[in-house]
C-alpha cells in the first residue's frame, strides 16, 4: 500500500469511528457496556486523530472539527457513567 492510499484508509477509519461513536452518544442505549464500548471507540478515534495527515481529510478544518467531536464524546460520555 503506497502512503497515500494508507492515509486515506486512516481517514476512512475515523469516520467509521465517528459513525460509531455518535450511534451510542445519541442513542437511547446507555448500558455500561455501551458506555464501555464507546469509550474503547473514543480512545481508538484519538490515537488515530494524532496519527492521521489532516490534508487527507479536506483540510486542516474538518481535523478541527474531528478534534472537538472528541472533546464533545468525552464529556457525553463522562456525563452518562455517572
Amino acid at each position: 500500500m503506497n502512503p497515500s492510499q494508507d492515509e486515506l484508509t486512516k481517514v476512512q477509519n475515523l469516520y467509521v469511528m465517528q459513525m460509531e461513536l455518535w450511534k451510542v452518544l445519541d442513542g437511547r442505549v446507555r448500558s455500561p457496556d455501551k458506555v464501555k464500548e464507546a469509550r474503547k471507540c473514543l480512545n481508538d478515534f484519538r490515537s488515530l486523530l494524532k496519527d492521521v495527515d489532516w490534508k487527507y481529510m479536506g483540510g486542516e478544518d474538518v481535523y478541527q472539527e474531528l478534534v472537538d467531536l472528541a472533546s464533545d464524546a468525552d464529556e457525553k460520555l463522562k456525563k452518562i457513567q455517572r
